[in-house]
């Protein structure tokens, strides 16, 4: 039974994501394309094959569950899930743009999955376990969904240090508008330091568990402004309650503090993303 505090925190990070909705209708589409680098890893350990039943985690706007349709075929099926029925909706509309037949969305909190045991081949979640009060209690339940040889493997990010985009963007928020990026809700790279996976896993349950390190190094024209959509989606609400004139210096800002890291006509960014996998 969750305490006063883990049913705040949940909370907390409902109405966070909830605010967050809207930006990421608006920028699913357009980071389509890069989230590609991060669901391919995560499809690989998870061991996702045509035909199977694959159970997604926090899909949000449909990253990596639309994925996992396409790689599953019309003989499999995936199950969409999210806390947050606003960031779903989105998920539901981008499978219906894809004509993906093969995608059921339910609302569901992956601390208690309404879901019976041994029901899925495969259990996946990009990016989402740092934000649920209990970590273990989600991996658990992801293990008691999953059938005899099946996996489960959940991305997080690195630490913070090996990400650029949250050093630029947490300082220039903090500092230019006075937004903090985790306001009602956990840090991303709360997991991030090696071996923190490997210890959700196997408190978990899992009696087998790999943990992998995935590092990219992109090189971007600073001049398409690339963080527009991080801000966006990192801000949320608070985002569209500045002045037009603060967004502007907000921007201007964020430009500023991406040329530190110019080399040559690109910026190059570092990125660190880490994949915990249990095998049932």
């Amino acid at each position: 039974m969750a305490t006063d505090a883990t049913e705040s925190q949940r909370r907390e990070t409902f109405d966070n994501w909830r605010s967050r909705a809207p930006a990421w209708d608006k920028w699913a589409d357009h980071l389509e394309k890069i989230a590609k680098g991060l669901n391919q890893p995560l499809l690989a350990a998870a061991g996702i094959a045509a035909g199977h039943q694959v159970l997604d985690l926090a899909s949000g706007a449909g990253e990596p569950s639309l994925m996992i349709a396409r790689a599953v075929g019309a003989e499999g099926r995936v199950t969409a899930t999210d806390l947050v029925p606003d960031m779903l909706a989105v998920a539901r509309r981008r499978a219906a743009a894809a004509g993906l037949g093969n995608v059921r969305f339910e609302t569901a909190d992956m601390q208690a999955l309404p879901f019976a045991d041994a029901s899925f081949d495969a259990v996946t979640c990009r990016l989402g376990l740092m934000y649920t009060p209990e970590p273990e209690r989600a991996v658990a339940e992801a293990r008691r969904v999953l059938r005899t040889g099946g996996r489960a493997a959940f991305m997080v990010w690195g630490p913070q240090a090996d990400n650029t985009q949250f050093i630029v963007l947490d300082k220039v928020l903090g500092e230019e508008v006075g937004i903090d990026p985790h306001e009602g809700a956990f840090t991303p790279t709360r997991f991030g330091e090696p071996g923190r996976l490997t210890e959700i896993f196997t408190a978990a349950g899992f009696a087998k568990v790999d943990e992998q390190e995935h590092r990219f190094h992109p090189r971007i024209d600073p001049a398409s402004r690339f963080w527009r959509p991080q801000v966006a989606l990192r801000a949320g609400d608070k985002l569209d309650q500045l002045s037009e004139a603060a967004r502007a210096r907000l921007d201007e800002a964020m430009a500023a503090a991406f040329e530190a890291y110019r080399d040559g006509d690109r910026v190059a960014l570092d990125v660190h993303a880490r994949i915990g996998i249990g095998y049932a």
